[in-house]
């Protein structure tokens, strides 16, 4: 039985058990050479032990010993140990700090920026791990093995899951990996660097909701949280592609993922909320973006065609008064002049707004300050953004915003004068990004 102060290996006095299970314990232990603090890993060799968690635990120091990234702890030793029982010892680099299992279960509250950082920080882990020859594959990201350094940073702990090298095809395996983290692939023994962006996606839906994927609600095998909290509608496309239950619709890689990502992080922040040299006013934080297309005044007053249709109007008053001594020719003709003047000069006096939030949009038009017409739908129902053009023929075609949500389109932005081509097409990637998509 091993205890407190007890020296392993004639180098490593034991401080403090960190962990027990399965033949498995996890002791702080000081290193005597070095007097540096050291996690020393053991294996209990026992009739009861199953061949295939010595084999992982020899793999698992095997892998570490040509390890080098700041974010994951570094190998030191590893030694057998004969004290009445027979132990497998793996010692590696102390990191102080708190594991994100424990902080979820003091009640913390991970905000959506936050859980942003630790993605990117984890992200950039397993770019380094994919892209070794072979790939290292983790194989169980989860919060315990997730740790919060008190330097702040996140680290990646725990590598007795670990896959060096691709399965040989009909060779027996282990199921490795923790229920509710783990894609559905890996418990058939298959494992690609896809499913560790599924245990990480998984993670990070438990961060942000306070609750184990295992018991959040399904639909078709994919998760379902997006209505338990408030989040970016781009995030939570990102999250939700991260965790697709179909290996061949995630992110094909960590690169990817935070390539997406970041596109997003770009697409929340504050930017001018004018596009030069257009009447587009766009406003946008990571809960909430907002699109004003008002009335271009100074389009209105200088615009030869209304002055056009004004003159016109005032000459047809005129003589209407001249010639004309039946009232009720007068009114006859005066009501078709104000018509004619609204059907040129009504279109110009139309505003646009569009909203999106967390869980749905709403288009409104509006002319003189009345409100015309109301659209709305579901923001993560949305498909597909991308520029129509309407009317006209070449270079006359009017562009328009158009979402796609299932079989029905949703268009914006066709005024008088026009948004040019070039605005059209920013308004687009504003809000796919925004969106995620």
């Amino acid at each position: 039985m091993l205890q407190t102060q007890q020296v392993l290996d004639n180098r490593y006095q034991l401080k403090e058990k960190l962990a027990e299970n399965a033949g498995r314990q996890t002791w702080l232990a000081q290193d005597l050479s070095t007097q540096e603090d050291v996690v020393v890993k053991l294996l209990t060799f026992s009739d009861q032990m199953q061949w295939e968690n010595l084999r992982l635990f020899e793999r698992e120091a095997q892998v570490l010993k040509h390890l080098y990234h700041p974010r994951i702890p570094e190998y030191r030793n590893y030694f057998c140990l004969d004290d009445q029982l027979f132990y497998f010892g793996l010692v590696q680099e102390y990191i102080p700090g708190t594991s994100l299992k424990q902080l979820l279960a003091q009640g913390k509250v991970f905000p959506e920026p936050e859980v942003r950082k630790i993605a990117a920080h984890i992200l950039k882990i397993l770019i380094y791990l994919h892209g070794l020859s072979p790939p290292v594959l983790h194989r169980d990201i989860k919060p315990s093995n997730l740790l919060l350094g008190k330097d702040s940073r996140i680290y990646l702990v725990d590598f007795g899951a670990v896959q060096d090298r691709a399965a040989k095809e009909g060779a027996t395996f282990t199921v490795v990996g923790t229920y509710g983290y783990a894609p559905l692939e890996q418990f058939g023994g298959r494992a690609t660097p896809a499913s560790d962006l599924y245990a990480l996606g998984a993670t990070l839906i438990h961060l942000v909701t306070g609750i184990s994927p295992a018991d959040l609600p399904q639909k078709d095998s994919r998760l379902q949280f997006a209505h338990l909290v408030r989040l970016n509608p781009g995030f939570a496309r990102w999250l939700e592609q991260l965790t697709q239950p179909n290996l061949e619709r995630r992110f094909k890689s960590a690169q990817q993922a935070l390539e997406a990502l970041k596109a997003n992080q770009n697409a929340i922040k504050v930017a001018s909320p004018r596009l030069p040299e257009s009447c587009v006013w766009l406003k946008k934080s990571p809960s909430r973006l907002q699109i004003k297309l008002p009335v271009p005044w100074r389009k209105v007053v200088t615009s030869p065609r209304n002055w056009l249709v004004v003159a016109g109007f005032g000459f047809w008053l005129f003589w209407l008064s001249v010639l004309t001594n039946s009232s009720w020719m007068y009114w006859l003709w005066l009501t078709g002049s104000l018509v004619l003047a609204a059907w040129f000069i009504l279109p110009v006096l139309v505003e646009t707004n569009v909203y999106f939030d967390h869980q749905q949009f709403e288009i409104q038009v509006k002319v003189l300050g009345f409100r015309i017409k109301q659209q709305r739908g579901n923001v993560l129902e949305i498909d597909k953004v991308f520029k129509s053009d309407s009317g006209g023929f070449g270079k006359n075609k009017i562009a328009e915003v158009t979402l796609a949500v299932g079989v029905e389109e949703y268009s914006f932005g066709r005024l008088n004068p026009p948004l040019s081509h070039d605005a059209c097409r920013w308004l687009v990637n504003e809000i796919k990004h925004w969106l995620g998509l």
